[in-house]
């Protein structure tokens, strides 16, 4: 399945109190165990009732700084499915190549800390203004109570980047992501890193270190 942000968690809707089946269009009116009201249907699909990560009409500003990739951004991880790369910095990160059937091409380690990224890389394209909600369902598959925190537009290494900043709740831990989303003719690319949410402030120099090293082969 395509556009995964982080690998799948098996999560557990706990319903606390006011549950209602209404029969005439299959669904149940419940809550989470962070208070967000949601629909339960009887195809096990499930959505918010009142989602607040998704503003369709919101228009999403440009920064007006330029990004480009740190000279100290060494290596560069070639994607072998599109002709995008990473520029890292061999002496922060290690990185490893996934399975063929992973969504993510490659996943990254930072050396000295609990900060993670992974490479996602199809070969199609979708519009950025399609890939927002796209990211934004995939990340509640993970974490339901993901919450938007940011979103700009970024231009970086000379290419219109979708920034996107989310918080979640998995498994009992709040993560933080920060990721850049691309799209061109030929391909579509999720660059997220994540780690703890009080972490990420830590790292977020690091995290942006990585995500400038974005680039079109």
């Amino acid at each position: 399945m395509y556009f995964y942000l982080m690998k799948k968690y098996t999560i557990i809707l706990f319903v606390v109190f006011s549950v209602h089946f209404n029969d005439s269009i299959g669904q149940i009116n419940a809550l989470t165990e962070t208070g967000d009201k949601v629909q339960l249907f009887k195809d096990g699909t499930w959505k918010y009732t009142d989602d607040k990560t998704e503003e369709p009409n919101k228009v999403i500003k440009l920064n007006p700084i330029k990004f480009d990739r740190s000279i100290k951004n060494d290596f560069l991880v070639k994607s072998t499915r599109v002709k995008m790369g990473v520029w890292v910095n061999s002496k922060k990160w290690t990185f490893s190549k996934e399975k063929p059937e992973e969504s993510a091409e490659y996943t990254f380690k930072y050396k000295d800390g609990d900060l993670y990224a992974m490479f996602i890389t199809e070969e199609l394209n979708i519009p950025l203004e399609s890939l927002k909600k796209i990211a934004l369902d995939n990340a509640k598959e993970a974490a339901p109570d993901i919450k938007l925190t940011h979103e700009e537009y970024r231009i970086v290494n000379g290419k219109k980047i979708l920034t996107l900043e989310m918080t979640g709740t998995i498994q009992g831990i709040k993560f933080t992501y920060f990721g850049y989303y691309y799209t061109n003719e030929n391909s579509t690319i999720q660059l997220i890193t994540y780690t703890g949410e009080k972490l990420m402030q830590e790292y977020k120099d690091e995290a942006a270190n990585l995500l400038n090293g974005l680039v079109e082969l």
